[in-house]
């Protein structure tokens, strides 16, 4: 009878793979997440002998290595990750591009305007219309592209098509309209502060859906809440700057804290109050939060560079909000500033600003 070989133990197929790395990262060995490897600490690493595919990035995922890994014999091999200067040569270039301008970021005043009355003579539109007596007055904005997000953490977006957006916030007056003729039980409070002509608030971001639900109804035409990426492009209009009129909250240029609107930190203001930016929009900054259709995401890894809203991931119990409200410190009502809340929420902050889809 031969005699049987003893089973090699588990122990005897592997090596050890010590690694070494020079700045933060995230490791992944086979396609499965190791988590952390972090400057200065070793990460010692038992694998089966073998070939492993090994995959570091950075933090902020700007620079990403890989290789095959041979472990031939049950040894320990050491591995130095080098990456700070090969990333410190990418965050130069990358810094040095988004100095730049990009798309309408390039364009003059005059250059703005005209592309914006293209675009409406193509869908045989007015620069600014509306769809009916009831309805919002809205600007039609044209494609392009510009560098969203903060100074620090741009990244490029193309707005594919031309829409059209709300020149103001949607109005007491205009909610009333859909209250009588929508048929609809929910009248939001308007605070005590009283006037038509003050931007609706109290409501929620599925309220506003209803709106917009409710006046494509009304007009055969596409009403929705804007994507984040639509928002800010509108909302910048061309401008690189902290507020879409400068680097500085300024005086009177919209109401939020220590702006010297006559309304800051007491209340709303009637729409239309302030100078509207070069598209020709109002209280895009200050005034109140505008809901947005957009999922809520911590930081834009993976967001959409289409225009389109992020409708996926992130966390399905939040939804993005822009601009800040009267309220609000001047450092929320910027143009880059994001925010976040529950669907549900309806507060006297809180409103709304449509798009309508363009043929």
């Amino acid at each position: 009878m031969e005699e049987q070989k003893p089973q090699e133990t588990e122990r005897s197929r592997e090596a050890t793979l010590l690694l070494k790395t020079d700045m933060n990262c995230r490791l992944m060995v086979n396609n499965d997440n190791h988590g952390a490897l972090q400057k200065n600490t070793p990460l010692r690493i038992a694998l089966p002998l073998g070939s492993h595919l090994i995959n570091v990035i950075t933090q902020d995922g700007l620079l990403e290595k890989e290789w095959t890994q041979d472990l031939n014999n049950e040894e320990q091999i050491v591995y130095l990750i080098q990456l700070a200067e090969e990333y410190a040569q990418l965050q130069a270039k990358r810094e040095e591009e988004v100095g730049k301008p990009l798309g309408i970021e390039c364009w003059s005043v005059d250059q703005i305007q005209q592309e914006q009355m293209t675009a409406a003579t193509e869908v045989g539109l007015a620069k600014v219309f509306r769809d009916g007596p009831d309805t919002p007055e809205m600007v039609v904005i044209p494609a392009g592209s510009y560098r969203r997000g903060e100074a620090f953490n741009k990244y490029k977006v193309t707005i594919t098509r031309p829409f059209a957006i709300g020149k103001y916030p949607v109005t007491v007056a205009e909610w009333k309209c859909y209250v009588e003729k929508g048929e609809i039980s929910y009248s939001p409070s308007d605070n005590d502060w009283e006037g038509d002509n003050l931007p609706v608030t109290n409501v929620s971001w599925f309220d506003a859906q209803n709106y917009a639900s409710w006046l494509s109804t009304q007009t055969g035409q596409t009403y929705r809440l804007l994507s984040e990426a639509e928002w800010e492009y509108a909302c910048r209009a061309g401008s690189v700057t902290e507020y879409y009129w400068g680097d500085e909250i300024g005086d009177n240029n919209c109401n939020c804290q220590d702006s010297g609107s006559e309304w800051s930190r007491k209340r709303a203001s009637p729409v239309g109050s302030f100078p509207p930016n070069i598209f020709g929009l109002h209280d895009m900054l200050g005034n109140i939060w505008e809901w947005l259709e957009d999922i809520w995401h911590d930081n834009y890894e993976g967001a959409p560079t289409d225009g389109k809203p992020w409708s996926s991931g992130g966390n399905q119990l939040g939804r993005v909000m822009r601009g800040g409200s009267w309220s609000s410190f001047p450092r929320y009502a910027r143009c880059a500033h994001r925010h976040g809340s529950v669907p549900t929420i309806r507060n006297f902050n809180f409103g709304l600003r449509l798009a309508r889809t363009l043929p």
